[in-house]
């Protein structure tokens, strides 16, 4: 068992969009055990388009719905976005601006993982991924 499992929920308080540094809750879809490995994540956003999409797996809008209280900070519908990934070493999970939350289990994090149309993503996370199942 790793270190750092995928299904790993946590806030980055410092996370950066374009415009400017927004508090934001993460998905971890691989695993880790050393300081330098990488940790592919996805971003989740509260979802306010509830009429268009269905819970679970919107494969052809590239996003997992969950609905409210699926994780105890879970208030409205979110969406999983798995149209662009996100890089995070193991190291950073020890920073000031992480704070770990629930881990989803496993059933869970293999929907999301069969969700994910690979030709969106990058090869090295596909294969970082595709090694932690």
């Amino acid at each position: 068992m790793a270190d750092f499992n995928k299904g790993q929920i946590f806030l980055d308080i410092a996370a950066v969009n374009y415009y400017s540094s927004k508090p934001k809750y993460f998905i971890a879809m691989s695993n880790a055990d050393y300081d330098d490995d990488i940790i592919v994540c996805f971003v989740m956003n509260t979802e306010h388009r509830t009429d268009k999409y269905r819970l679970g797996c919107n494969k052809d809008y590239r996003r997992f719905i969950i609905e409210p209280g699926t994780f105890p900070f879970v208030t409205e519908h979110t969406s999983i976005m798995l149209l662009r990934e996100s890089f995070y070493k193991y190291s950073e999970m020890y920073g000031d601006t992480i704070k770990l939350l629930d881990v989803a289990e496993d059933l869970m994090v293999r929907q999301i993982r069969n969700c994910i149309d690979w030709n969106n993503l990058s090869a090295k996370a596909t294969r970082l991924i595709k090694d932690s199942f």
